[in-house]
């Protein structure tokens, strides 16, 4: 009986001495230092081990309150320093009340900048592994935060109904090459929990918890609120099964368009290529037509204007990389959604009201300046580019690329538009360096223009001949539509500076529309300009032709 009594008390005794930490400190002295941030990324390298925190988040439409306890796991076999920075600013302050050490003696060093503190944990272990656990409390204004901590951070506004909390928010930043597990123990009613996670290649992954729990296997993770509803979808696509996930507010119509689309772009790319697609609708910070694509996912400020461009990411950009080219390809991938004979004439007035002269080869990043040639400008050529070698063709074309630049680096802008002329040369056994060199390597747009036009009758029959010129030194195939009270014929013929057109028609011809289907931007095709003196887009009334009695309109 009394070795039973002596086992039991030494039991008791060792888990007491496991539980109680080796050192607690709830009193820190700060030194100022010019820059802790630059410090702390002085700092060693990181240490492996697991990180992990716990929060309760309240939120009163204005301030978040975070209580939480971050818990760092080691396996340290010599000292080692740990670096946790911290963020005490205007608008975020962190109150550090107690860390506990287990399996060490620990001093502590403090550096405050005037934004950022840092603590070094000087970490000498007697225990083969150790723990250090950390007790605070974050006050965090996340309507006022204008700190782009991130390039993500440029494209997400806190509100009200939606808002984020970046990693300096609720927890200290450790040197940790593990992942880290965030628990939001509680957070506000009416709010639905939602994440996005910053992967090693810089791509963005959103996440959606696991019983509140977020598994991030390193980098930064951003924890987001919203008051929004949760639509789900299962499809199939090449036989794989693909979860579609809306968060938004704009009604259950969003998580069968976001279906309907991945089918679409699967059906003329290659097929989707990630298990699910989650889409988070948020407050944009510099317009209302803002959004970023996400690695199986997409994140904006609405559905329609921005979604399906920033879906097309996932094949352009995500799946495959090809540099500034990524938002030429992701704006034509687009046009496969809805795209209807407005829009496009409205597609292409964007572009024809550009006042960059950039060539596409020459820039070198995305700014507003380069916006209209990145986006308008190189989709619409790519569609041209359809047109040239046709359907069939140019989605081979497309697939063989993003399976090339799968395995390649391919953000070279120039490199790529070789490999892209590449792949379509050997497709269609043609010479194409006319196309890329007056597209790419110029910021003009082409001038198809009838200069004269004639039309005899003859035993029944009308015979037109057109003389189509184009102006600015474009070759390139054109469409031309005759339009009888009838017929419609429509004729193919590759204008290069000035080409002939004969037709026989049955009645006499009343109207001929150069580019019918809006393959090409034409510079006097759109009905649409920006006006730059108002900043509106308009609607321009166009400069009505006739020969002969013949309307002439350029599509």
């Amino acid at each position: 009986m009394r070795a039973r009594f002596v086992v039991v008390i030494f039991l008791v005794a060792f888990i007491v001495m496991c539980i109680n930490p080796s050192h607690t400190f709830d009193k820190f002295q700060f030194s100022k230092t010019d820059n802790a941030k630059l410090l702390f990324e002085r700092n060693e390298e990181s240490i492996r081990g697991n990180s992990s925190v716990s929060l309760d988040i309240t939120f009163d439409g204005w301030n978040v309150t975070i209580k939480g306890i971050q818990e760092i796991k080691l396996s340290l076999s010599s000292p080692a320093t740990i670096p946790l920075l911290f963020e005490n600013s205007s608008i975020s302050k962190f109150d550090i009340e107690k860390i506990e050490v287990y399996g060490a003696k620990v001093s502590v060093e403090g550096f405050y900048d005037g934004k950022y503190g840092l603590l070094l944990l000087n970490v000498s272990p007697n225990k083969s592994r150790q723990k250090i656990r950390i007790f605070y409390t974050s006050h965090y204004q996340p309507l006022l935060d204008v700190y782009m901590r991130d390039i993500i951070e440029w494209h997400m506004k806190s509100t009200e109904d939606y808002f984020y909390l970046p990693p300096e928010a609720y927890m200290l930043i450790p040197k940790i090459d593990r992942g880290a597990t965030i628990n939001v123990e509680s957070y506000p009613a009416n709010y639905t929990l939602a994440g996005i996670l910053k992967l090693p290649n810089n791509k963005y992954k959103p996440l959606l918890p696991e019983r509140s729990t977020f598994y991030a296997n390193g980098g930064r993770f951003y924890i987001l609120l919203g008051r929004w509803d949760i639509y789900k979808k299962n499809i199939v696509i090449d036989g794989k099964n693909v979860d579609v996930i809306a968060l938004t507010d704009e009604g259950e119509w969003v998580v069968d368009e976001l279906a309907r689309i991945l089918k679409v772009y699967s059906s003329r790319l290659i097929p989707y290529p990630y298990n699910e697609l989650i889409y988070i609708r948020f407050k944009g910070h510099r317009s209302e037509t803002e959004g970023f694509g996400l690695y199986g996912g997409a994140a904006g400020t609405q559905f329609k204007s921005v979604i399906p461009h920033e879906v097309a990411h996932n094949w352009f950009g995500i799946y495959a990389e090809l540099g500034l080219l990524d938002e030429s390809f992701a704006t034509y991938t687009s046009s496969f959604y809805n795209l209807t004979s407005e829009q496009l004439d409205y597609w292409e007035g964007i572009c024809l009201s550009s006042r960059d002269w950039t060539p596409i080869v020459d820039i070198n990043a995305v700014t507003r300046k380069h916006q209209t040639n990145l986006y308008q400008r190189g989709g619409f050529i790519f569609r041209s580019l359809q047109f040239v070698v046709g359907d069939e063709i140019f989605f081979k074309g497309l697939r063989e690329l993003l399976e090339i630049c799968h395995a390649r680096n391919c953000t070279q802008t120039e490199e790529t538009l070789n490999l892209v002329k590449e792949i379509y040369e050997n497709l269609t056994e043609q010479n194409l360096d006319w196309f890329f060199k007056e597209w790419f390597y110029t910021a003009g747009y082409p001038n198809f223009t009838v200069s004269s036009l004639k039309i005899t009758k003859n035993s029944g029959y009308y015979t037109l001949i057109l003389n189509i010129t184009e102006e600015n030194g474009f070759a390139m195939p054109l469409e031309v539509r005759i339009v009888t009270l009838a017929e419609n014929i429509t004729k193919r013929i590759f204008v290069n500076g000035s080409s002939f057109l004969e037709v026989k028609t049955k009645e006499r011809p009343i109207m001929i529309i150069l580019d019918p289907n809006d393959w090409i931007a034409n510079i006097n095709g759109s009905s649409y300009r920006i006006n730059w003196e108002k900043f509106t887009f308009e609607k321009i009334e166009k400069e009505e032709l006739e020969i002969n009695g013949v309307k002439v309109v350029v599509n």
